[in-house]
This record gives structure tokens, C-alpha cells and sequence, in this order.
């Protein structure tokens, strides 16, 4: 395969920007993820590629239960703070506000969000895949349209 056609063939999937977050005691958790689907209406299921080596990853490994948040348009700047690694400073997760909900980080600055238990892991590659339970959904404020990954100029994939 032709790696170079691979990556502009495989680019050409579409993909939202999300930050995924868990926690368990004092230890949080938060990072950027794009390869976010629903698979499934009944019981509402979504399942979630994670890098292996993420801090995400371990601790949804060891819980089973996380926050995922749905950016706006708009919100490239503050979806940007999620490259970084987690940091914790009162209130605030990468710099950015948030509340505990059902003992979750829940980002305040964020439109809309769901609250996941994982019900299986399918390994892979470099990425594990996440098949989780919608059990909670919520919103914080209103807005328009979901920030997709094109949009920003980035690209991961391929």
C-alpha cells in the first residue's frame, strides 16, 4: 500500500474534536480525541479510539467511566489546551473551568457533554477502542454548530 495515498485517502474520513476526561481520586485525566462515533441507538453506544500510551486511556482502563465534551465552533484555542498533558489547579483542568458531576470533570466551557461507562475493549494498534454506554448527557450553554477536525487545520489519521 502506498503509504503517502494512504494517509490522503484516509484523511478524507470525517471527525469532531472532543475532549475526553475521567478521574479517579486525586488523579485526572483530559485529552484531545477526534475518532469519536456512535454505534449504537439501543442501548446508546458510542465507542472511542484512544492512544494507548494517554493518560486517558489508562484511567478510563482502570474506571471504566469518563466525560466526553462535544466543542463548538469556535473553540479551537481552548481545544488546543488538550494537547498538553493534564494539570490540575483548583478548579480549573488545563487552565479551563469545571465541576465534578457523578464525581466526573465536567468542562463548563463547553457546550454539550456525555458521561460514558465502557462495556468492552477492542486493542488494535497504537489505539485502543472504547465501546461505551451513554448513561448521562448534558449541556452548558447553547450553540450552534460542532467544531469538526477540518475545520481547525489540523489533521490526525492516515
Amino acid at each position: 500500500m502506498d503509504p503517502k495515498l494512504r494517509k490522503e485517502v484516509l484523511r478524507k474520513l470525517h471527525y469532531g474534536v472532543y475532549v475526553a476526561t475521567a478521574k479517579e481520586g486525586d488523579e485526572h485525566a483530559a485529552a484531545l480525541v477526534t475518532w469519536v462515533s456512535q454505534a449504537s441507538l439501543t442501548p446508546p453506544l458510542v465507542m472511542m479510539a484512544l492512544r494507548k500510551d494517554s493518560g486517558i486511556h489508562a484511567l478510563l482502563r482502570r474506571t471504566g467511566r469518563g466525560v466526553v465534551h462535544i466543542l463548538a465552533e469556535g473553540q479551537k484555542d481552548l481545544a488546543s489546551d488538550f494537547f498538553k498533558p493534564t494539570r490540575v489547579e483548583g478548579d480549573r483542568l488545563n487552565g479551563h473551568p469545571f465541576r465534578l458531576e457523578a464525581g466526573l470533570p465536567v468542562l463548563t466551557e463547553i457546550p454539550w457533554y456525555f458521561q460514558v461507562e465502557v462495556r468492552e475493549w477492542a486493542e488494535g494498534g497504537d489505539h485502543a477502542v472504547a465501546v461505551a454506554e451513554v448513561v448521562a448527557v448534558g449541556k452548558n450553554a447553547e450553540a450552534e454548530e460542532s467544531l469538526c477536525l477540518r475545520t481547525t487545520g489540523w489533521s490526525y489519521g492516515g
